[in-house]
């Protein structure tokens, strides 16, 4: 029944990957230390059925939690199968008219949120 969590944890381990190599490109000390300026950061997922959370910290690494964050930077929140599925397929297209239609609400809580929304849809959609 940890579907959601299964779908998250390879998208933290894709994030940390991407983070960590932007990181050290050419321009990556620039980056980490805007990188660096906005972390920890702290992202919570939540569906009917399931709840977890990202932490993005210093230096690129991201870890998963179960549960929600007291906290959160960004809440992510919608039908479950349909927030596995725009996980899953990094459907753009479907992801805005979900947005638009309420489906799925993506709400930045801060700077850094709304900063964080920016580049996981660079990342992921």
């Amino acid at each position: 029944m940890e579907e959601l969590y299964t779908v998250l944890n390879e998208i933290g381990s894709e994030a940390e990957k991407k983070v960590k190599r932007e990181l050290l490109g050419h321009t990556g000390r620039i980056k980490a230390l805007f990188y660096n300026l906005i972390t920890p950061m702290v992202l919570n997922f939540q569906t009917e059925r399931e709840s977890y959370h990202f932490i993005f910290h210093k230096g690129g690494s991201v870890s998963l939690r179960r549960g929600l964050h007291n906290c959160p930077d960004v809440n992510v929140s919608g039908e479950h199968a349909e927030l596995l599925y725009l996980l899953q397929n990094r459907d753009t297209r479907r992801f805005e008219i979900d947005e638009r239609r309420r489906r799925i609400k993506v709400i930045p809580r801060s700077l850094k949120g709304r900063q964080a929304v920016m580049k996981l849809r660079e990342l992921f959609l």
